[in-house]
């Protein structure tokens, strides 16, 4: 019979039973995709207390609530004495010493934790009452960003001298002095931000003996979760906290290190062995998750990185089935393409066992249209759906009250968004006119921007006339002009980029997107007006249920880590996409995107489908992408519809010309055909030729366009006046 440590180790293959074992001295596990790395730290934490090793001296340590929450479970089904050992996230552990350290550092042990509000208060705090060199336009979250920057990267405002090159990369002007007094001010409120608690629990190890010598003496053995997700501070946490003992034992996989942008440093567990060169390694290279062909496809994409460990992901799952491959003509169609294959496969793959990727949020717009279109559930993963996000909301809250004057909630919206001075006691005086007189807030506002009220008639005046000016404007503009106009009108973008200076970006993509659902309605009506798409996409959101309802899982790549699914689809694969437009330039952002997309594939567990469009829409206009160059990464052995042996060019050339591509409707009948006759005959027209249509008679080019990939041409009929007409019906 098997004594206990016997049975602990049951089950593991022989790369996973040596990690688990090592009794002694640092050693570095390289965990592939599936390969069980969540197994191997609760089986080393039971094993080394069946070893003697007492469970108070344990620490493991992951990113997660989540991570952590599930290895102490397993850990309470492999060992009773494992609920002794501490098993946290890196904040939760700090905050926990911090209240027995807190002393040390002047603070008592009921600190408060300020989240961001508080800390934006405290900076806004700062700007009004000290005289620090401050440029108008920066806000207090940029500041806080700033902080929050230098937090990360383990710099205190001490360091500013020193490091004042590094910090002006990353801080708007005065912001180091703002950095100095913020941390002050929290010092005397008795608080301490997120970034607080490693920063703080860091300088006690550094600088007080009496606190490195308690920690390090506590914990004998130190295990960290997800080791390439670690920044510098806490590298250092680890490594002073180890220091007496010696017994560190890392886990992680460079090839899923995805969060650069946010800190991570994947250079921590690679040069490992520079830092401890006693270490021993460990390489788990057996998947578990995935069929053999999606395995064999991913690790042979990220073997093009050139800066990563040594290891090939392998597996003994049956090859299954081939990865799909999809190129559609544009965004709309690869959406149905999707909506419909989950259709058909739901006896074989149910909802909840399905999930849709994408790189960036704006994406899942068109995915989600063609979701609803087919009642098919749906749940957006660390996000809100599209015509959720305040954003959208935002803009058509301006849009809304353009149609619908008598809408109150769109006004008090728009109000102060961008923020023109027109906070809470605006609201109060509009509200109260508005009961007391039995009117519309707008009407409300109108009679108050003319009574001559301090501090709120000019502005109120400013606010009316601006959207006076939109709707005399706006109506005379193309439908799928109107985003741009009156995002552009209202300040929006430069708004958000200094209320969000971390999520501008994203915001951005979506008022794009939202700019292209309206050209996309446009192109569909195109005597419709902004009222007839307002409708439609309340209509075909208001049916959309409860962001807790079951279904199939959207959600960006970035959010995809550490999850599995039956069925996946992975979409976007071009050029622009992925890999994002801002990490072409850079090798280290290149190889970044490489793994996002590895990451991505290697959550399939059955089968797997990449789809990519040939155009999409960006602020209503057609552009053409050329597929992601990771594709041609692929063997064509492991995939359906993909040679990519061939250069890119020649992989276009024959998947797109002569493709036929339908809208995929319940009755399959074809939508829209995308062929090079319209386009080889557009090359010959131009503007001011005579032409001659079939329908509309003789006429003269004033405009060449392209619409669906399909170049439309406007000309002026004798007797019919402007028509846009397809290039292919003229000629000359």
């Amino acid at each position: 019979m098997l004594n206990r440590s016997e049975q602990l180790l049951a089950g593991l293959n022989e790369a996973q039973r040596k990690a688990a074992t090592i009794l002694e001295g640092p050693a570095v596990v390289f965990a592939g995709a599936g390969s069980g790395k969540t197994r191997i730290i609760t089986t080393r934490v039971a094993w080394l207390i069946e070893q003697g090793v007492r469970p108070w001296e344990i620490l493991a340590v992951t990113f997660t609530n989540k991570a952590a929450a599930e290895m102490r479970e397993r850990l309470r089904h492999m060992s009773h004495d494992a609920e002794r050992s501490l098993v946290t996230t890196f904040h939760s552990a700090c905050a926990r010493w911090l209240r027995e350290f807190a002393p040390e550092l002047g603070f008592t042990s009921d600190f408060s934790i300020y989240d961001d509000s508080d800390s934006n208060s405290v900076i806004k705090k700062i700007m009004k009452t000290a005289n620090y060199p401050l440029d108008k336009e920066t806000t207090a979250a940029e500041l806080r960003i700033g902080i929050n920057e230098a937090k990360t990267l383990g710099l205190f405002p001490s360091d500013a001298v020193k490091e004042r090159t590094l910090f002006n990369k990353f801080m708007p002007t005065g912001g180091i002095e703002v950095y100095r007094a913020y941390q002050e001010s929290l010092a005397m409120s008795n608080a301490m931000d997120f970034g607080d608690l490693i920063m703080n629990m860091l300088l006690l190890l550094r600088t007080n003996e009496r606190v490195r010598r308690a920690m390090q003496s506590r914990f004998k053995y130190v295990l960290v979760d997800e080791y390439q997700d670690t920044n510098r501070p806490q590298m250092e946490l680890i490594e002073q906290i180890s220091a007496l003992h010696g017994n560190i034992f890392i886990v992680g996989d460079d090839d899923q290190s995805i969060y650069s942008w946010r800190g991570a440093v994947p250079s921590n567990i690679l040069d490992f062995n520079k830092i401890y060169p006693s270490a021993q390694i460990c390489k788990l290279e057996e998947n578990y998750r995935c069929t053999a062909n999606i395995v064999n496809a991913a690790a042979a994409v990220v073997s093009n990185n050139t800066v990563r460990a040594e290891k090939t992901l392998k597996t003994s799952n049956p090859a299954g089935e081939k990865i799909e491959f999809r190129y559609e003509t544009d965004g709309e169609f690869e959406a149905y393409w999707v909506a419909k294959q989950i259709q058909d496969e739901v006896k074989t793959f149910d909802y909840d066992d399905v999930a849709i990727f994408y790189r960036t949020n704006s994406q899942s717009r068109v995915l989600e249209d063609a979701l609803r279109r087919d009642n098919i559930p749906y749940r957006i993963y660390g996000s809100v759906r599209f015509y959720d996000r305040a954003e959208v909301k935002d803009i058509l809250a301006y849009l809304k009250i353009l149609v619908n004057p008598r809408d109150d909630v769109s006004f008090m919206r728009a109000l102060n968004i961008p923020a023109r001075g027109l906070g809470d006691s605006a609201e109060e005086a509009i509200q109260k006119y508005s009961r007391d007189h039995d009117v519309g807030h707008y009407e409300a506002a109108k009679v108050l921007a003319t009574q001559g009220i301090p501090r709120l008639s000019n502005k109120l005046r400013d606010f009316v006339t601006l959207l006076e000016g939109l709707n005399t404007d706006l109506v005379t503009l193309k439908l799928n002009e109107v985003i741009e106009e009156l995002a552009d009108r209202i300040g929006y973008f430069p708004y958000i980029l200094k209320k969000f200076p971390d999520q501008a970006e994203d915001k951005e993509e979506n008022v794009m997107e939202l700019a292209s659902a309206i050209a996309q309605y446009a192109e569909e009506f195109p005597d419709a007006k902004v009222g007839d798409w307002l409708q439609s996409v309340t209509l075909s959101t208001d049916v959309d249920g409860s962001g807790d309802v079951r279904g199939v899982t959207m959600m960006t790549l970035h959010m995809a880590k550490g999850l599995e699914f039956d069925r996946v689809y992975l979409t976007g694969l071009e050029d622009g996409l992925l890999p994002h437009f801002n990490s072409i330039d850079e090798l280290t952002t290149l190889e970044e995107e490489r793994r996002l997309l590895y990451v991505g594939m290697t959550r399939a567990k059955k089968k797997l489908s990449l789809t990519a469009a040939h155009m999409r829409r960006t602020w209503g206009q057609i552009s053409a992408n050329d597929v992601s160059r990771f594709l041609g990464e692929i063997p064509e052995k492991y995939v359906k519809n993909l040679t990519p042996q061939k250069p890119i060019e020649t992989f276009v050339d024959r998947h797109v010309k002569g493709h036929r591509t339908t809208r995929l409707d319940k009755d399959d009948e074809p939508y829209y055909e995308f062929n090079d006759e319209s386009v080889s005959n557009s090359e010959v027209l131009e503007i001011g030729a005579t032409v001659s249509h079939p329908t509309y008679g003789t006429g003269t080019i004033e405009e060449i366009q392209t619409n669906w990939g399909k170049p439309k041409i406007v000309v002026r009929f004798a007797d019919f006046g402007l028509r846009r007409v397809d290039a292919h019906h003229l000629n000359h």
